[in-house]
């Protein structure tokens, strides 16, 4: 019996996904999630599938069971945020965009979409600093990064 590595199919996946080929991504991570119902990687990705082919339902399920798994992965509260943001629930999304940053700090993305949300609220002057945040999240992380690549 052949043994199935899950890391590699889940790489398959990605690269699909990374090309837009969203079908073929999603057999990929349907496959992974047939093997291991429990793995977060591909529930994340699976996730972003749907909300890419506009199946909010489907996409926030996923994610909604992979936070019951890994309730401090924040990258799963900020695709939560996409997911309410397309839905016009602004005060929802704003909610999980900050826990994304209570989380990680260093998330300029996060920080990015709550910038996009106080400015739809019309909070100019916050949406500003929002985006000063995520310039200077960013400079931190590409700080780091340097230091790490020439260390």
């Amino acid at each position: 019996m052949v043994e199935i590595d899950l890391e590699e199919l889940f790489l398959e996946g990605a690269k699909e996904l990374a090309v837009k080929n969203f079908d073929s991504a999603l057999e990929y991570f349907n496959k992974i999630l047939e093997l291991d119902a429990r793995h977060v990687k591909a529930l994340e990705a699976r996730a972003v599938i749907y909300l890419q082919k506009g199946d909010l339902e489907a996409a926030e399920r996923d994610l909604n069971f992979a936070l019951e798994i890994e309730p401090e992965n924040y990258r799963l509260y900020f695709r939560l945020g996409q997911i309410y943001y397309r839905k016009k629930d602004l005060d929802r999304a704003l909610e999980l965009f900050t826990k994304a940053i209570d989380l990680n700090p260093m998330y300029p993305a996060a920080y990015m979409a709550r910038s996009q949300v106080l400015r739809d609220k019309g909070l100019e002057e916050a949406a500003d600093l929002e985006l000063d945040k995520a310039v200077s999240a960013h400079r931190e992380m590409a700080k780091a990064q340097k230091i790490i690549d020439f260390a």
